[in-house]
């Protein structure tokens, strides 16, 4: 009973950007596999980078962040989606950043000015610099960045819109949420796409969100739709290859440009999504979207 309450405790004390559902989607190992060290804000930081093999040196190709869940590993995120496969058919670098760690868990800090995150890890500055870093060694379009990830890597994507527009030109949160202290402090990029993917059973990450510390995915997409002064919407119901029941939601402004889309999985859950939709697996519909947004 003693060591059943320490555990409840233990528990309970984690931040929330920290994921209980770890078996479904950590299948990497504890060590990165081919990881690169880097060093930011005094800390010794990985990554797992991918390079296609049209890859040339000549020309510039865009860089697309992959962000692994709540303690996950940069391997782990690289197993669960697809990104490489993606990057060697449109000729694109995919790196896997590995998050810090706090009391033995690997997390991402998304929330920068509250006490939501548990950790003090400057994220924010470790993704600027790996940008600098990669773009140094590689012909990086420095106007084509993006940035996807699951779970509180998704939390993560959608604050590096808010919090490194300069570099980031779309974001993909998978099954993440968006900071409540961002509906304030967001300073994002007239340009900036939101692609935004969540089920509506997902008990990590619900739906409605968590009261104060992330928005709903409603009021997400009120955000972003009000910045972007969105004010028309196109919504498809359908059913994918896969049988997943989406509302998919195209938000336009006056002059019929999309800078922000919704994937509602119906009765989804807390997944890097297997979805099949005219063909296109997630990560290749992420791409679709990423591909038409840049910074010039």
């Amino acid at each position: 009973m003693i060591k059943y309450i320490i555990l409840i405790l233990f528990i309970v004390s984690c931040s929330l950007e920290f994921s209980d559902d770890k078996e479904s989607w950590d299948k990497g190992t504890i060590n990165n596999e081919n990881a690169i060290s880097i060093s930011h804000d005094g800390l010794s930081r990985e990554y797992v980078l991918h390079v296609p093999d049209s890859y040339n040196g000549n020309d510039s190709v865009p860089l697309v962040l992959n962000l692994h869940g709540g303690s996950g590993t940069a391997t782990g995120q690289r197993y669960l989606s697809e990104m490489d496969q993606v990057a060697d058919s449109a000729g694109f670098i995919v790196v896997y950043p590995q998050g810090s760690f706090v009391n033995g868990y690997s997390y991402w800090n998304s929330m920068i000015a509250t006490e939501g995150s548990k950790g003090t890890a400057d994220d924010v500055g470790f993704i600027a610099s790996l940008i600098d870093e990669i773009s140094s060694n590689y012909n990086i379009d420095l106007n084509k960045v993006y940035a996807c990830g699951f779970s509180n890597g998704g939390d993560m994507a959608i604050s590096l819109a808010c919090y490194l527009s300069n570099k980031i030109s779309a974001v993909a949160p998978v099954s993440g949420l968006m900071s409540q202290e961002s509906d304030s402090l967001c300073e994002p990029n007239e340009t900036t796409g939101v692609f935004i993917i969540n089920g509506t059973a997902d008990n990590d990450r619900p739906y409605n969100g968590i009261n104060d510390y992330y928005l709903s995915v409603d009021n997400t997409l009120e955000y972003w739709t009000n910045y972007h002064l969105a004010d028309s919407v196109v919504i498809e119901n359908f059913f994918d290859g896969n049988n997943n029941a989406i509302e998919f939601y195209t938000y336009l402004n006056q002059g019929g440009l999309s800078l922000i889309q919704h994937y509602k999985i119906i009765g989804g859950g807390h997944y890097w999504f297997d979805l099949s939709v005219n063909g296109k697996n997630l990560d290749q519909l992420i791409w679709h979207f990423f591909e038409k947004h840049d910074n010039d």
